[in-house]
């Protein structure tokens, strides 16, 4: 390769990272979560769970959305979901939390939306 073909090779591409600065984080739990704060939060929920204040705690819970029976599609063929970060229950309830650092996005939209379609479901956030 000479160096005229070596200056006109395209740059080299970054590696992908949290445009928010949020690193994986590996909890107590041995669980990878999306960012230190969130890890934090799974430990706080593990020894509540140990201690008897929740019960069924669960990573990642996903909720597709579905109007009058019918799935809703997005234009990339795939159907609208809420992914949340942690669902468990507490006083007899079902809770659904995340983590947030900031809110940001359509995630305000997709809260409401599941708020409106489980209102049986306790959904929270949570912030650092």
């Amino acid at each position: 390769m000479s160096l005229a073909d070596f200056v006109s090779l395209p740059p080299a591409k970054k590696a992908a990272g949290n445009k928010y600065g949020a690193k994986k984080t590996r909890c107590a739990a041995g669980h990878i979560h999306d960012s230190a704060s969130e890890a934090a939060r799974c430990y706080e929920l593990t020894m509540l769970e140990r201690a008897g204040a929740i019960c069924g705690l669960e990573q990642q819970p996903e909720f597709r959305f579905a109007v009058a029976g019918r799935p809703v599609m997005l234009e990339n063929g795939q159907q609208a979901r809420l992914r949340a970060d942690f669902a468990y229950i507490e006083g007899g309830r079902k809770v659904v939390e995340d983590r947030k650092g900031m809110i940001v996005r359509d995630f305000p939209l997709r809260w409401a939306l599941a708020r409106a379609l489980w209102p049986e479901i306790d959904f929270r956030v949570t912030k650092k």
